[in-house]
């Protein structure tokens, strides 16, 4: 036990240090637009890569849950591993490509609905990338069912390399704010090659799956129960700035973008520490062993919850600062607002946020669904009722009352399985 202890503790630090690539790398991209393009710019970027997250859920399929489930539950069997992994990445294929082909024929009439033409412009740019974002999902997903965890947070601080570096050139070649997103395309294109290259000559054989259908049948029953809730929780996150989008102009969507991406990258601390926890979760489970999900999350709840409090009160009292470096002073109190409220909240459920995976790694994709479903129903009506009254902060407020009945919901219905958290 101490030397598994002594490997997640490892694996957990890389994943954190990744975070500084994820953290420097979002907050460099909103740098760059809003202090070369202005915050109207910023705030047209982050609506075109809200509705971006949203759709390669939905090209996923959920399938790179039942990739995560499934590898997780045969780490010792490489041959597995790639079969199914290789069945998965030819599904999502042929979920994306249509769905690209969509997106781009509704591109403009997406900017009507937000009222701006530069989102429906840049919207289109980004279409073709949804097809490798939703490929990386399952690549890395793989990776985390392995328990690869070290090269795992490598290729998750890569995208947040790769996309301010695209972004440069796009600026340097001076091209239309309206299509700077094009650098996502661009960046999960650079990382796909990688990926595959990496992935099928170091970690898994070159495998054609000699059971292709019983491959698809487990990943699209699993996927068509989890798909939903992975694309919830991608519209859940960006819900606040699409509704912000309806209701406020572009430029105070960016005072509150700003915000919201440095709190997402936030957030990625307990994710990076759930990253680590899922594997494990999935053993367990294969090896029926639920009692030690229990002492896992009390061994992470020990050192967990009073190192993120500190972070947290930290970036807050640094946000001012960020800010103004990067946008100067207009919005700021607004915006510092926001954040505080956002990243204040990831402190208060950190006892449970890095086991949100739990139903997914326990085969009930469908339960967790019903919970993405109720998180999101709560979110967006909120920001409507809150928005109109107290602008970003209201949006905020809402934000941070839907995080807390997800965790809240999912500690509930573990309990009634026999997982107590």
């Amino acid at each position: 036990m101490p030397r598994r202890v002594g490997r997640f503790t490892g694996d957990v630090l890389w994943n954190v240090g990744s975070l500084a690539f994820l953290a420097l790398g979002g907050l460099l991209v909103n740098g760059l637009v809003v202090s070369l393009r202005g915050v109207e710019a910023l705030g047209v970027f982050n609506q075109i890569y809200a509705f971006y997250t949203i759709l390669s859920q939905i090209g996923v399929g959920g399938v790179q849950f039942s990739v995560l489930k499934h590898v997780s539950y045969v780490q010792s069997d490489l041959d597995v591993a790639s079969e199914t992994t290789t069945v998965a990445l030819i599904l999502v294929f042929a979920l994306t490509l249509p769905l690209c082909g969509l997106g781009v024929l509704v591109a403009d009439r997406l900017g009507v609905l937000l009222g701006s033409a530069d989102v429906g412009v840049g919207v289109a740019y980004v279409m073709p990338g949804l097809i490798f974002y939703a490929a990386n999902k399952v690549l890395i997903n793989t990776l985390n069912g392995l328990r690869r965890m070290r090269v795992y947070a490598v290729f998750r601080a890569a995208r947040f390399v790769f996309i301010p570096a695209f972004l440069i050139a796009l600026i340097a070649f001076d091209a239309p704010s309206n299509t700077l997103a094009a650098s996502l395309t661009l960046a999960e294109l650079a990382l796909f090659l990688w990926l595959v290259i990496y992935l099928y000559t170091r970690v898994v054989p070159i495998r054609m799956p000699a059971h292709f259908a019983e491959y698809t049948r487990a990943h699209l029953s699993y996927g068509v129960r989890g798909m939903l809730s992975g694309s919830l929780i991608e519209l859940n996150t960006r819900t606040d700035v699409l509704i912000l989008g309806l209701l406020l102009p572009d430029r105070v969507v960016g005072y509150y973008s700003f915000a919201a991406i440095l709190a997402e990258g936030f957030a990625q601390i307990p994710f990076a520490v759930r990253n680590n926890v899922d594997p494990l979760i999935g053993d367990y489970f294969a090896k029926a062993q639920p009692e030690r999900i229990t002492d896992l999350a009390r061994q992470i709840r020990r050192y967990f919850v009073p190192a993120l409090a500190l972070l947290g009160v930290g970036s807050i009292l640094a946000y001012p600062l960020v800010y103004a470096l990067a946008a100067g002073n207009d919005g700021l109190t607004e915006s510092w607002l926001a954040y505080a409220l956002l990243a204040l909240i990831q402190v208060a459920v950190a006892a449970y946020s890095p086991m949100r995976g739990l139903l997914l790694q326990a085969g009930m994709p469908g339960t967790y669904t019903l919970i993405m479903l109720a998180t999101f129903v709560s979110n967006a009506l909120l920001n409507f009722l809150l928005i109109p009254v107290y602008g970003i902060v209201g949006s905020a407020t809402a934000t941070s009352i839907s995080v807390v009945l997800e965790i809240a919901l999912i500690v509930f219905t573990s309990r009634r399985h026999g997982v107590r958290l």
